[in-house]
């Protein structure tokens, strides 16, 4: 299973104020509180444990077909990249520049294909064009369908064929990650 985030820093300074009292506590756990306190960089900490956080619920909500509902407490990150969700493990893998925090997270050990996009207007559009490129097919053998929990998916050739594929966008940016 799969799930990406991405944070767009200069959104985030603008739109949300995570020093504000009872922000991090309704956020974050008592130790995810600890190490951003602790941290040289908290701002950057808060948005990378958001960007895990994120990308894990998108990966557990797939992997056991839950409905759209996040907790973000229920949620533990560490700073080794792993994020715990009650008995279950996903390994987070974040990318962090002074434009964006981007993160994957997944079960797997094998490698994701993903991209990542500033000021693109449809990113499913570029993300199929990539993927179609990838495997070698037309544009038009590929659709994207999102189950009844709103869990995307690529279709190809109106077959049984799926890949999971997960998208997201946050101020000027866009990524997607799939299982090819």
């Amino acid at each position: 299973m799969i799930g990406n985030d991405i944070v767009d820093i200069k959104v985030a300074k603008q739109q949300s104020n995570w020093q504000r009292r009872g922000w991090l506590q309704k956020i974050c756990t008592n130790t995810e509180q600890k190490d951003i306190i602790d941290s040289k960089k908290p701002e950057t900490l808060v948005w990378k444990y958001w960007s895990m956080k994120e990308a894990a619920y998108k990966a557990h909500q797939r992997r056991f077909k839950l409905p759209p509902v996040f907790n973000p407490k229920s949620f533990e990150c560490t700073m080794g990249g792993k994020v715990y969700v009650d008995d279950f493990v996903y390994k987070a893998n974040t990318k962090i520049n002074n434009r964006y925090i981007y993160t994957i997270a997944t079960i797997y050990d094998k490698d994701c294909f993903s991209s990542i996009f500033e000021n693109i207007a449809d990113i499913r559009y570029e993300a199929k064009k990539i993927i179609c490129q990838k495997l070698h097919i037309p544009v038009s053998l590929i659709y994207f369908e999102k189950n009844n929990n709103r869990v995307p998916t690529i279709h190809i050739d109106q077959k049984k064929v799926q890949i999971p594929i997960s998208i997201t966008h946050h101020g000027q940016y866009s990524a997607f990650v799939a299982l090819i």
